[in-house]
């Protein structure tokens, strides 16, 4: 009895051992797979928004008119550019969202707003920020009127 338990625990030590040396084979092939899936998607989204005519005229629109009026370099543009996408991309989200309320709705466009400021002026000298703050209330002045 004694040499038939010691062959189950040899047997049972040896598959315990197999499956954690394949979980640790695994795990980090795993972590690629799901890196590469999170940057497929990434990728498909931008291709969505670009994919929708009238976000990416949107898009093409907005950023001529910063580049216009605040003199963008080529690098400013490439950078701005996937921020507008995805700016775009978020308000159509938030105004397809029939769940929310008008007030819910206009909360989350105007935090969507900040922080697309926010990081466009992140891509801008401090001469190009002033002049853009100054569009912007511009442009608020016009809506008030």
């Amino acid at each position: 009895m004694s040499k038939k338990m010691f062959l189950v625990l040899v047997c049972a030590l040896f598959l315990v051992f197999t499956g954690a040396q394949s979980m640790a084979q695994n795990t980090p092939d795993q972590a690629a797979s799901q890196a590469a899936n999170a940057a497929s998607q990434a990728k498909d989204d931008a291709a969505q928004a670009l994919a929708d005519p009238e976000t990416k005229a949107k898009v093409q629109a907005k950023l001529q008119e910063l580049s216009t009026e605040l003199n963008l370099t080529d690098d400013q543009k490439d950078k701005i550019k996937p921020v507008l996408q995805d700016e775009f991309k978020q308000l159509k989200a938030v105004k397809d969202d029939t769940s929310l309320s008008p007030d819910q709705r206009k909360t989350k466009a105007t935090d969507i707003h900040e922080s697309t400021k926010s990081q466009i002026n992140s891509f801008l000298t401090p001469e190009q920020q002033k002049k853009l703050s100054d569009m912007r209330e511009k442009a608020k002045e016009n809506i008030d009127k």
